[in-house]
């Protein structure tokens, strides 16, 4: 079947003139499908991909950053048409299917999940329009949401903001999950749905698909194997195309092989975070997006302490920090928080969903100021220090990275003047993203699309990583800065963070993780929970306290 480029047209959605899938729980198949983005048509995607997902069994996709996995759920929604190819259901070609009744049947669970302005129990209805709130509610528990929605003032009527932006990475993921359960699909589409959860939820999560996919067609796309072990069919891409397939078992027994080799590079063990800290209003995002330009407001001369007459040298203590969200006077964030970090020490935050990790990195941001208490910058308090002067001595990459519809090269260099080419490419082979960048026709000059559209996960984060890099910040803040990498790209990526740490010996890092993998190597590890540390030390002095964070080095060793 010869397919066009271009994304479906709305009219298709209302199209009656096709075939019912109501009654439809068929295989579904890839035949020789090849795709190219209209904006990338040098740059295949998919190059000749056949692969079949079995009725009623669950199949995974995995493989490295920007191998197509993600794509085949697009085209799968039908969001593109292959190039050529076809895919199937039942053995018909989904074209043949009404367009609106194929995505009712299918649930969808995203890496980064899409929520709306308005309440939880909206947010999760919207699944299935006629929902009664007693199945909203065994949804929202099936994906273990049920219990910190409950815990919030307004329960299932709270307003999460736009795009989510009040609740965390896991909360958001949670309820996306919800959301998808709810409707009952015939096909559930999985695209790194438990990513953003903290080490016991993903777990109990994934307990809720696994329960979820049963008798039920499944794909999952994976980065932590730990999630498809037991997928009954496991299909390994490479630049577009099935190298490998089998179960966990046959594939681990290929010696040599592409996936053994990425379960051994994973032996290391790691535990989730996620993004972490009812990241509250839209402000915290509008004002990363001005930190990293650089346009920030400036407090007044008379506020300020005289920045040109101080020698920053990376100290940072927060002294009895309180810090409460503006929309959730009821929920602390940070109590009595307290945290000493030295010139040139890395340092990492770890723990569960919502204990403060990526609010500590707001209030150093100053994205808000503490409720109460102090945060000082080498003894000075942070309020009274120039807002762009603070900002721009730290180079922060989020768990979700900030890329704006401009090139590469445009957004690598985003906020500086009289940048070098060869600066900005330096930056890049840093950041493990320069031979990628080659590889496209247009090289740096190619455009990124909104938000960064036209790159996968990690190819967005390493440019966000380059970004930092080519700053040279005397603080490093890493907020899940490998999270959306497959291990390959992470061990790299996590080299060039390390790296820039040589380089810089002076410099100071802090880092949030939720790969335990990542922060190994750190001075000091702090264990949070619920806004205060629990436990802190090396990662050696952990594990011999055998505490909360050599549970959590346990919980998460991969079989």
């Amino acid at each position: 079947m010869q397919g066009n480029d271009a994304n479906i047209n709305e009219k298709e959605v209302w199209n009656e003139d096709t075939v019912s899938i109501c009654d439809t729980n068929g295989d579904v198949e890839f035949d020789n499908v090849n795709f190219v983005y209209p904006s990338r048509k040098d740059a295949p995607v998919l190059r000749g991909l056949s692969l079949i997902a079995r009725t009623g069994q669950t199949t995974a996709l995995v493989g490295s950053s920007g191998c197509g996995k993600s794509t085949c759920i697009s085209l799968l929604l039908r969001y593109y048409k292959p190039s050529s190819g076809q895919i199937t259901i039942s053995g018909r070609s989904i074209t043949d299917y009404n367009i609106k009744q194929l995505r009712q049947n299918i649930g969808v669970v995203n890496q980064e999940p899409i929520l709306f302005a308005m309440s939880i129990y909206e947010n999760i209805r919207l699944g299935k329009v006629n929902a009664t709130r007693e199945e909203i509610e065994q949804a929202a528990r099936e994906a273990n949401a049920h219990n910190f929605i409950m815990q919030l003032p307004d329960k299932y009527e709270t307003l999460i903001g736009e795009c989510g932006i009040q609740l965390s990475g896991g909360e958001k993921q949670r309820i996306a999950l919800a959301r998808a359960l709810v409707k009952q699909p015939t096909f559930l589409l999985l695209d790194e749905a438990t990513s953003a959860l903290d080490n016991v939820n993903e777990k109990i999560v994934q307990e809720a698909l696994d329960r979820a996919c049963k008798d039920r067609t499944t794909i999952v796309i994976a980065h932590r194997l730990t999630t498809i072990q037991n997928a009954h069919q496991i299909y390994v891409l490479d630049n577009g195309t099935v190298i490998e397939q089998g179960t966990h078992e046959t594939l681990m027994a290929k010696e040599g092989g592409k996936y053994q080799a990425m379960v051994k590079r994973q032996q290391i063990v790691r535990t989730n975070d996620d993004n972490d800290d009812m990241m509250s209003m839209q402000k915290a995002t509008e004002e990363e997006e001005k930190s990293i330009l650089g346009r920030t407001r400036l407090i007044s001369d008379s506020q300020t302490v005289d920045v040109n007459k101080v020698d920053f040298r990376g100290e940072i203590k927060f002294d009895q920090v309180k810090f409460i969200y503006p929309s959730r006077p009821t929920s602390i964030i940070l109590n009595k928080f307290q945290l000493n970090i030295k010139p040139s020490q890395c340092v990492a935050l770890v723990g569960a969903s919502g204990c403060g990790k990526s609010t500590i990195i707001q209030l150093l941001e100053r994205f808000y100021d503490v409720t109460s208490g102090q945060l000082f910058l080498d003894g000075i308090d942070i309020r009274q220090l120039n807002l762009q002067w603070v900002r721009s001595h730290f180079g922060l990459v989020s768990q979700e990275p900030i890329l704006f519809d401009l090139t590469i090269a445009e957004n690598i260099a985003y906020g500086l003047e009289n940048v070098s080419m060869e600066d900005i490419i330096n930056a890049a082979r840093k950041a493990n993203i320069h031979q990628f960048i080659e590889q496209l026709p247009q090289g740096y000059e190619t455009k990124v699309g909104l938000k960064g559209s036209f790159l996968s996960g990690g190819e967005k984060q390493r440019i966000a990583i380059a970004r930092v890099l080519l700053r040279r910040p005397k603080v490093l803040l890493l907020d899940e800065a490998t999270s959306a990498m497959d291990s390959y790209n992470e061990q790299i990526a996590q080299e060039a963070l390390e790296q820039a740490q040589i380089e810089d010996p002076s410099r100071t890092s802090l880092i949030v993780a939720h790969r335990l993998s990542t922060i190994r190597s750190c001075d000091l590890i702090c264990v949070l929970d619920r806004g205060h540390i629990l436990e802190s030390g090396t990662d050696t002095e952990l594990i011999q306290q055998r505490g909360v964070y050599y549970k959590m080095l346990l919980q998460n060793d991969l079989k």
